[in-house]
């Protein structure tokens, strides 16, 4: 049996794009070189709207996010997990700030009471699947600031004291190889470096991530793509688009186009457009 070590980790970052273009003074601030930056992607806040209905559109990026409505009469809290596809979510107070933190999937701070399995695609209240002070919501809605709001998460996960299990611990030595290929690994390479049965290797993914390793690599190939294609302007036949395509591991533009689609249920044109209308 393989012994599993240490790899060096290797970036990646969960984009969400339609969250900040949807929303009111959006901010955002992603931990970097603390205790906590291997496990948060990205604290951030936001506000909605007053009057309109309010609906986020989430995009399949293998992470979870907590997010606190800091309605100082009523606060709240809920889990939102990763879809497959995709997808609207419409329980969002009208005229209320939202404070928000994303996960890694690797992720070894949060203990969860359910697999993730059981909790991909859902957006439920924190305290039905977590087992902690639900004190929290009050100290983080009664924060004066983004930045007060995350020195008071960070002190809650401080004293929450959660220990990582041995079959976690593969399941992060297992994502780290699959960003350092960038979502190119297979099962069978995973399971011959790692030392145990392909079956093994898949039923842990989706326990501690939700996914398979092929899900989750089709996502990380996904998410780098699309990071690059928004932010170069790239369009479809252009030398851009080229290297992102051969960068990420697919074979061609065609292939590209279908991963995305299958993810996004629109073409990278479409979705371009649907950004630019929002």
């Amino acid at each position: 049996m393989t012994t599993v070590m240490n790899l060096k980790e290797n970036y990646y970052f969960p984009f969400q794009p339609e969250i900040k273009i949807n929303t009111n003074a959006y901010i955002e601030l992603k931990p970097v070189y603390s205790s906590i930056s291997k496990d948060i992607a990205l604290f951030y806040q936001f506000k909605t709207n007053k009057e309109l209905p309010i609906s986020l559109s989430l995009i399949p990026d293998g992470c979870f996010d907590i997010l606190f409505c800091c309605n100082s009469r009523n606060p709240s809290a809920f889990l939102w997990t990763s879809p497959l596809q995709r997808r609207q979510q419409q329980n969002f107070e009208n005229d209320c700030e939202y404070f928000g933190i994303r996960f890694f999937p690797e992720q070894s701070v949060i203990k969860l009471n359910y697999s993730m399995r059981e909790l991909l695609d859902k957006q439920i209240p924190l305290f039905n699947v977590m087992s902690a002070d639900s004190s929290i919501e009050e100290v983080i809605a009664a924060g004066k600031s983004f930045g007060e709001r995350i020195k008071r998460f960070e002190k809650f996960l401080n004293r929450a004291n959660f220990t990582i299990s041995d079959d976690q611990k593969i399941v992060n030595y297992a994502i780290q190889k699959i960003y350092s290929s960038n979502g190119t690994s297979n099962i069978n390479h995973l399971a011959n470096q790692l030392g145990y049965s392909e079956q093994y290797i898949r039923r842990k993914f989706e326990e501690y991530i939700g996914f398979s390793p092929k899900q989750f690599c089709q996502i990380v190939k996904f998410q780098n793509s699309l990071n690059r294609f928004l932010e170069t302007g790239s369009e479809i036949g252009s030398s851009d688009l080229l290297d992102i395509v051969h960068e990420n591991g697919y074979y061609d533009q065609a292939h590209f186009i279908r991963g995305f689609k299958k993810m996004m249920n629109l073409t990278p044109k479409q979705y371009k457009k649907t950004l630019v209308r929002i």
